[in-house]
């Protein structure tokens, strides 16, 4: 398996100038096309009027786009010159009219003039192979664009400035400080150094194990903030659930009928709620005995739905008195979320009419009918699952994090079982040990980046980014 670029092909990527329009397709009031290489200032004055022996770095100039007798536009060009351009190499960004038509005879010109077509993410992807950032902080450029809430665009921010980074810094700097001492007795043993004390390299490991393990954890807030925290809408048949639903998404998407069980399914939205963006999932009511096959499949998901969830929200019909197998049942789904430390927050639906119901339900006022209380409920399931995404200010949100990371505490715990198993003789273990721990830690940033997994991350980015 090929690793990282030699310097031959680093080279050659330099070399070739690609371009992309890094704008969305459609029409706009404005378009950018991009291009970036070696010689991609020179390409760019085959088809703009520019000076590219007078052209002033980072300031925008007016001009025409044409190629050959044809004008195509007047539009703005700005240089960075390298090595200070965010790709490390000659940059040029042509913003022109946003039509889909000069963006494309753009394009063209540019591949006529001898660059070629970016591949995805390849901008971004030659700014990490130009040591402008790691490799943390370019897969957060991709979080970043497709981050839809407050709370997603605040943590890819602080991935794209290095938090991950530094996160790890802080963790790496003992553990190459611990390998160099361990390395430096097992090369020099003539030297006589003083061996490697075993009581302060465990009570260390322990600590750093911790905070490998702390740092992992926060894969589960982070991937609910950019896949969105889920919400079940559970309760007894004909409890309005559906009505709720329909109200907190301010339209009408599921069936609402005063026949109980109308719901058999479960029906999935997302929704914004404060600074995040939940996925509401309307479930099939519970109630707690049935015949029907059909009602019993609907219950089964309606109970996947919780397991799966990261907060219930209780559907109460306020208007009817309750028996004392619903009420069983009713308990039953909040015990079933809190025993998962899940949130449960209960909506007492229909206020709009008599309450029947004893006093002892307590909860959140609402008429899905009337829209009433919706305000106040939307409130409270943002701050309950606000509550639940704080906690670290950097968060894990890639899959590929995580599992390094967990790799990595299983060689930390190895490092220290070698050193308590192997009296007087663990140091070549152990220094195995932290290696690999290094190694696992240097793949989120991108050390020594095989080339397939970089084709992996990359892919996934837009032309032109």
């Amino acid at each position: 398996m090929e690793k990282n670029y030699s310097s031959s092909s680093q080279k050659f990527l330099n070399e070739e100038t690609i371009a992309a329009i890094a704008t969305p397709p459609g029409k706009s009031a404005l378009g950018v096309l991009r291009l970036s290489g070696h010689d991609a200032l020179k390409k760019a004055a085959t088809f703009l009027q520019i000076d590219v022996q007078n052209l002033k770095p980072r300031t925008a100039l007016l001009t025409r786009a044409a190629w050959g007798e044809n004008f195509l536009d007047q539009v703005v060009a700005l240089y960075f010159p390298k090595p200070t351009s965010p790709t490390g190499e000659d940059l040029i960004e042509i913003t022109a009219h946003g039509s889909p038509f000069i963006l494309s005879s753009l394009l063209k010109t540019a591949l006529q003039s001898g660059a070629r077509m970016a591949d995805p993410g390849e901008f971004t992807r030659r700014s990490f192979l130009n040591g402008k950032m790691d490799l943390s902080q370019a897969e957060a450029v991709c979080d970043l664009i497709a981050a839809d809430n407050q709370a997603a665009h605040r943590a890819a921010l602080i991935q794209l400035s290095g938090g991950i980074s530094n996160t790890l810094r802080k963790i790496k700097t003992p553990l190459f400080e611990m390998l160099a001492h361990i390395e430096a007795c097992l090369d020099h043993p003539e030297e006589e150094l003083p061996p490697p004390p075993e009581s302060e390299f465990l009570t260390l490991l322990h600590e750093i194990h911790g905070s490998i393990l702390d740092f992992a954890s926060t894969y589960e807030r982070g991937k609910k903030i950019f896949s969105g925290p889920r919400i079940c809408i559970a309760g007894l048949p004909n409890s309005g659930k559906s009505s709720l639903l329909n109200a907190l998404l301010g339209r009408d998407r599921a069936i609402v009928s005063e026949i109980p069980g109308t719901t058999r399914d479960t029906i999935e939205e997302s929704v914004s709620m404060g600074n995040l963006t939940p996925l509401l999932i309307d479930t099939a009511g519970v109630r707690h005995k049935t015949e029907d096959a059909v009602e019993k499949e609907g219950i089964r998901r309606t109970h996947d739905a919780l397991k799966n969830s990261d907060l219930t929200l209780i559907v109460i019909d306020r208007s009817k008195e309750i028996s004392s197998e619903e009420e069983k049942t009713i308990l039953s789904l909040a015990e079933a979320a809190r025993k998962e430390n899940k949130p449960v927050i209960f909506a007492l639906n229909k206020s709009d009419l008599p309450r029947r119901i004893d006093h002892h339900w307590e909860g959140i006022l609402v008429s899905a009918l009337l829209k009433e209380g919706i305000l106040d409920l939307k409130k409270s399931l943002a701050s309950a699952l606000a509550q639940e995404s704080a906690g670290h200010e950097v968060l894990i949100t890639s899959l590929r994090h995580h599992e390094a990371l967990t790799s990595a505490s299983a060689e930390i715990f190895s490092v220290g079982k070698a050193i308590q198993d192997n009296a007087g003789r663990w140091e070549e273990r152990a220094a195995f040990h932290l290696r690999e721990c290094l190694r696992f830690l240097g793949e989120i940033t991108g050390d020594n980046a095989e080339k397939d997994v970089l084709d992996a991350i990359f892919s996934k980015f837009c032309v032109g980014k």
